[in-house]
């Protein structure tokens, strides 16, 4: 077997910055899926995400569509993108 070098497509992701504002619940008998949302916003929106470690304050959620939304640690999430201080 070879191994050929290939270079990444760019692409374009929407995604937000985890803060103490959110709060980050487990969603029960699901190995893992999590929901975010914020507590005392009137909307109560809430964002359901696939993460395979603990989401904590300062990760990002990343969303390519509707059903390709996860986790990414900030460690991660800056290797892989630009972001502006």
């Amino acid at each position: 077997m070879n191994f050929t070098d290939f270079e990444s497509k760019p692409v374009t992701r929407m995604a937000f910055q985890i803060t103490k504002y959110y709060q980050i619940d487990k969603i029960q008998n699901s190995e893992s899926t999590y929901k975010i949302y914020v507590p005392e916003d009137e909307y109560e929106q809430e964002i359901y995400f696939k993460a395979y470690e603990e989401p904590k304050v300062g990760d990002w959620i990343v969303r390519l569509t509707n059903k390709d939304t996860y986790h990414v640690t900030d460690a991660v999430f800056r290797e892989r993108n630009i972001v502006p201080e």
